[in-house]
C-alpha cells in the first residue's frame, strides 16, 4: 500500500516520465499544454527543441522511480525540492513573459513550489 506521504513523489515520478515523453509524439500539442504561445508551438524549429528537452524530463523522472523504488526516500525529497523549486521559477518565468499568461504561470508556479516544499520538509523520507 501507497503511504499518503508519498503521492507528492509519485506525481512528481509520473508526470515527468510520462510527461517527458508526450512531445516525441505531439511536439505542438506538449508545447501548447505547457503555456508556449501558438506561434512558438507550431513552429517546425521549436519541436525538435521540445523534444530533446523534454527527453531530460524524463531521465529524472526515471531517476527519481529508480530512487523511490530503493527506497531511497531522502534523495527523493532531495530532487522534488530542486526540481520543484527549479524548474517552477523557470517555467513560471516563460510561460508569464512568453504567453503572457500570468494566471497560468501563477498556477505552475504555486504547483511546482507546494511540490518543492514537500521535499524540503522531506515528507518522502518523514515516518508520519
Amino acid at each position: 500500500m501507497v503511504s499518503m506521504r508519498h503521492i507528492p513523489a509519485l506525481i512528481v515520478i509520473l508526470t515527468t516520465t510520462i510527461g517527458g515523453l508526450w512531445p516525441m509524439f505531439d511536439a505542438r500539442g506538449a508545447m501548447l499544454e505547457f503555456g508556449f504561445p501558438a506561434s512558438i508551438a507550431e513552429s517546425k524549429l521549436a519541436a525538435p527543441v521540445m523534444v530533446h528537452a523534454e527527453s531530460r524530463t524524463t531521465i529524472l523522472g526515471l531517476v527519481t522511480l529508480i530512487f523511490y523504488l530503493r527506497h531511497q526516500y531522502a534523495v527523493v525529497d532531495t530532487i522534488l525540492a530542486i526540481y520543484g523549486g527549479y524548474a517552477g521559477a523557470v517555467d513560471t518565468y516563460q510561460v508569464w513573459t512568453l504567453a503572457g499568461s500570468a494566471r497560468w504561470a501563477m498556477f505552475r508556479l504555486g504547483a511546482s513550489w507546494a511540490l518543492a516544499g514537500c521535499g524540503l520538509a522531506g515528507l518522502t523520507a518523514s515516518a508520519l
